[in-house]
């Protein structure tokens, strides 16, 4: 299962746009993890439809119909959803990683902090794909094979 995990696009639709066209063609699932300020979520939902589109609410999202976590599974793996500030992920991933083994995720995306990350703690992955509306603009490709392998690349967008 091949996975486009997009965050923080800050009303970079254009930036979006290019990361779901380099990356996203042949994804089952596309991602977005909040501060898509100019609707973005919108756009992937009217757009998408090779793909699962999940989107989270970000703290600079007051568009309404978003949720603040989402969950869906990939192979094997429970995917949690979430932006990351109600987690405080500015300052640690601990709390993001215990609410994940709370709800029985085995991965977490989540963005907030604009820098791209793979960690593991606990038995919970944290990936964060960066910032697709900065000035180097990233996203992450995430592949998850029948064994539930996981393979984490970050990529620019440019």
């Amino acid at each position: 299962m091949k996975i486009l995990v997009l965050s923080d696009t800050h009303g970079n639709i254009t930036g979006m746009e290019k990361a779901v066209e380099k990356y996203g063609k042949n994804a089952d699932v596309i991602v977005h993890c909040g501060d898509g300020t100019r609707g973005e979520a919108r756009w992937l939902y009217d757009n998408i439809s090779h793909a699962e589109v999940v989107c989270a609410r970000g703290n600079c999202d007051f568009m309404g119909g978003l949720d603040d976590v989402e969950f869906f599974d990939a192979e094997s793996k429970r995917v949690m959803v979430t932006h990351g500030h109600l987690f405080g992920v500015k300052y640690g991933l601990e709390n993001l990683s215990y609410k994940a083994e709370e709800e029985g995720a085995d991965i977490v995306f989540f963005g907030h902090t604009h820098i791209c990350a793979d960690e593991t703690l606990g038995n919970v992955r944290l990936i964060n794909p960066g910032s697709c509306g900065r000035w180097e603009p990233t996203c992450a490709v995430v592949e998850i094979d029948e064994n539930g392998n996981v393979l984490v690349n970050h990529v620019s967008v440019k």
